[in-house]
């Protein structure tokens, strides 16, 4: 019994995997962690709620903000990043965000 009383059952394990890194969730995060892991050599698995292109990501315009044409800005993106944020964003992230995203996407 557990202090409220109830004890939640799970269902047996219906397969099993032997692995040095466990990756929860496929977003963008995910996914660079998984491909990290798995490039130094670790048996690293993916656990997503449904399909790997189910999460929040997608949805996010890409994920990074990331100034890559010509002519394009982190400036740009901070200032449409804060627009979009109605006054919820840490400004300090959204500046970090802005200048390291390109290199994150090129990685």
């Amino acid at each position: 019994m557990t202090a409220t009383g109830i004890r939640l059952h799970a269902p047996a394990p219906g397969w099993s995997l032997d692995a040095d890194v466990v990756v929860v969730g496929s977003g963008v995060a995910g996914l660079t962690a998984a491909l990290r892991a798995a490039a130094a050599g670790l048996r690293t698995v993916v656990v997503t709620k449904a399909r790997l292109d189910d999460g929040s990501t997608r949805w996010a315009q890409g994920g990074i903000a990331a100034a890559l044409g010509e002519g394009d800005t982190p400036e740009q993106h901070q200032e449409d990043t804060l627009v979009a944020g109605a006054g919820l964003c840490d400004e300090e992230a959204v500046r970090t965000l802005v200048t390291e995203g390109p290199d994150a996407v090129r990685r």
